[in-house]
């Protein structure tokens, strides 16, 4: 767990060096007390009964054992250029173009989209049944009506007024949508100087939205705020300041992917992006059919359409062509002369879309390309795709065993995807049946119970009766699966501070009375104890949920991560309370095994965070004898380049791959699946499509 230190050192140091001692000194009291209380005058006092404070014992081992966790290492910490001094709205884009224009330069370098080099793409003026005829649009600007994606600012984004920035970027599967789009925004932030008044860039996936539910400033904010935490910081403005920036018009919307929206929805999503992002600047893609269907149940007015072209020849070969050296070189030109010599073969029409050629061209960085000339085993343009596809896998993943497990268990989350492109870890849990995973809950909570009853001399059974009970109650009555918290863990700053110390005040008091009123001694360490356990928790959950400005957009690992700390921080106060509550009930070492037992249980199931849900679902799959580990799974599967990520999600790398792996026809899903089981809390259809 890495703590964040502030922006100026000399600040550092003696916020560091005060909460330090505060911490020390609150921990040497509590223990002295304690001590006290055993050896003092008034240890033999019946009236106190050492039964009411040996629970401090627990308490004081639980602060211990937070400070060991939560202690700063001194070595040095990496931190990003503060904030400009200046206004919250200007300082939130400032901050929000660094860190989309960092964040995508590496994701399009990870895509293999810019190196070695784009595909040359070229775009023309859609047709009439999709678009209005360019001169209706110009309105005295010089518009283009042709031109290549890699200059797609210069020639159309930058042409158009301010206000009538609504680009529309049309093209069948792997045309290069996404890629254009990519490109378009880094180019226009890489031209946008710093303190700019000019909108802001940023990328929204469609696929999350839906516009029966939400307004789209509704939901770019939220999402905003998830993959920019650094926005919610009090110097941008706080928890509102993205919902501002659209408010504003400091933003400008990159949606990608309409076709990835229900069908139902497409029509209604164009007609509230009409209505809702009235003055700010939109590029939207699709494919050209689901575009065609959706604006007859919806326009989006004053819209620039435009329609990627196939990859000609020429540019096909300077993209295989490039940087390839010796022997392959000479291989791949082989590959080229043949398509240009023979138009109308399979490898001819299947190599005119950049997801073909750079398939071919990072999965032939080996072996004889030649291959993709086999009309024999390759006949259609299809079947020579999902060989590409099925060799990318087979690359990616050398180990055969490797290889069946990593694309079973990425065929069942494929399937359970359906047309959604966004891959969000914390809805694994989701599709697994609610009773079951609230069936192993009751299990672990009634072995706890059952474990700690049957010191007390009630019984094992009994604690596993009651743990049964509240598993499955909590199963009816519980909340489903939410989204991740984020929670930042760092020093807080000076006004902070000041709310630290004023809650550790305020707990210690409270604390106090409450010990004055169950016991003169006993009860006065106790309540102390309890008092110091809220104030701190209340503080640190107070602090901690508030973002640095300089924080960094998030990756999925890292909401994951977050999401994890969150648990601990709940497990932790879980064996302070219960520690303090059972050590007043039965004595030290009744309060002792409670808090170290029954807490983190009880802490845990009261966060029942995403990241403990997806624990639950891997023992239960593991139960099953089908082991996975759903992050370490994920992560490899983005090394190797067969997922990409998008801000706080995954995605696989290309639509074809996603919907080539659901279809199980590499390799079918774990077995043992639940086939048409519906989450009837969430609604969501648990079968595969």
């Amino acid at each position: 767990m890495r703590l964040v230190g502030l922006n100026r050192p000399g600040r550092i140091d003696g916020v560091k060096a005060a909460v330090r001692i505060a911490i020390v000194v609150a921990a040497l009291v509590c223990v002295a007390t304690v001590a006290w209380v055993f050896k003092g005058p008034a240890a033999s006092n019946t009236v106190i009964g050492n039964a009411n404070v040996v629970g401090g014992v627990a308490a004081v081992m639980a602060l211990l054992l937070a400070v060991a966790v939560l202690w700063p290492s001194a070595g040095p910490r990496r931190a990003t250029a503060a904030p400009v001094a200046t206004g919250p709205a200007q300082a939130a884009s400032d901050y929000l173009a660094r860190e989309t224009l960092r964040y995508w330069r590496v994701q399009a370098k990870d895509r293999r989209i810019t190196t070695p080099s784009p595909a040359a793409v070229r775009w023309g003026w859609a047709s009439e049944a999709v678009a209005v005829p360019a001169w209706e649009l110009q309105h005295g600007a010089r518009v283009l009506t042709a031109g290549v994606v890699t200059g797609l600012r210069e020639q159309l984004y930058d042409r158009l007024e301010s206000d009538r920035v609504r680009v529309v970027v049309l093209g069948g599967p792997g045309a290069g949508k996404t890629a254009a789009m990519l490109l378009l925004l880094i180019d226009v932030l890489e031209h946008r100087p710093e303190g700019s008044q000019d909108p802001v860039p940023v990328w929204l996936t469609l696929g999350g939205w839906n516009p029966s539910t939400s307004s789209l400033q509704d939901w770019a904010a939220v999402t905003l705020t998830r993959d920019y935490p650094g926005l919610a910081a009090p110097e941008h403005g706080g928890s509102g300041a993205a919902a501002q920036l659209l408010r504003t018009r400091r933003v400008a919307l990159f949606l990608d992917g309409l076709d990835e929206m229900p069908p139902a929805v497409q029509g209604k999503a164009l007609q509230v992006i009409d209505r809702d992002a009235a003055g700010l600047r939109i590029v939207l893609t699709s494919r050209p059919q689901e575009y065609a269907d959706a604006i007859a149940a919806g326009r989006l007015y004053g819209a620039t359409v435009i329609d990627l072209q196939p990859v000609g020849v020429d540019q096909a070969e300077a993209f295989l062509l490039a940087e390839q050296l010796g022997n392959r070189r000479d291989a791949w030109r082989r590959v080229t002369a043949h398509v240009r010599s023979h138009p109308d073969s399979v490898a001819a029409r299947t190599l005119t879309t950049p997801l073909a050629l750079s398939l071919g061209r990072d999965t032939y960085a080996t072996g004889d390309p030649a291959n993709l000339l086999d009309t024999g085993a390759y006949p259609t343009p299809d079947t020579l795709l999902q060989h590409l596809l099925a060799r990318s896998l087979t690359l990616a993943y050398p180990d055969s065993a490797q290889r069946e497990h990593a694309t079973r268990w990425l065929s069942w989350i494929a399937q359970h995807m359906g047309t959604n492109r966004d891959l969000r870890w914390w809805d694994i849990p989701g599709w697994t049946p609610r009773w079951q995973r609230r069936l192993l809950v009751g299990l672990v909570v009634g072995v706890a119970f059952g474990f700690v009853f049957g010191l007390a001399g009630n019984g094992l059974v009994v604690g596993l009766l009651g743990g049964l009970v509240f598993g499955l109650v909590g199963g009816l009555v519980g909340r489903r699966v939410g989204e991740p918290k984020i929670l930042t863990v760092r020093w807080p700053d000076r006004h902070e501070l000041r709310h630290h110390v004023l809650g550790l005040a305020d707990g210690l008091g409270s604390g106090l009375v409450l010990g004055l009123g169950v016991g003169l001694v006993g009860g006065v360490v106790v309540g102390l104890v309890l008092g110091l356990a809220f104030g701190l928790a209340v503080v640190l959950t107070y602090v901690w949920s508030r973002p640095f400005a300089t924080q960094q957009a998030v990756s999925p690992l890292e909401v994951y991560r977050a999401d994890c700390r969150r648990d601990l921080v709940f497990g932790l106060v879980g064996v302070l309370v219960t520690g303090v509550t059972a050590g007043v009930v039965g004595g030290v070492v009744v309060g002792a095994v409670v808090g170290l037992v029954v807490g983190p249980v009880v802490g845990l199931v009261v966060a029942e965070g995403p990241a403990f849900q997806l624990a639950v679902v891997e023992m239960i799959w593991r139960l099953r004898v089908h082991g996975v580990r759903f992050l370490p799974l994920l992560r490899t599967a983005l090394d190797k380049q067969v997922l990409r990520q998008a801000g706080a999600v995954y995605q696989f790398r290309h639509a074809a791959l996603q919907d080539f792996i659901a279809s199980g026809e590499f390799a079918p899903p774990p077995s043992g699946v639940i086939i048409g089981v519906q989450d009837t809390h969430s609604g969501h259809d648990m079968s595969p499509p």
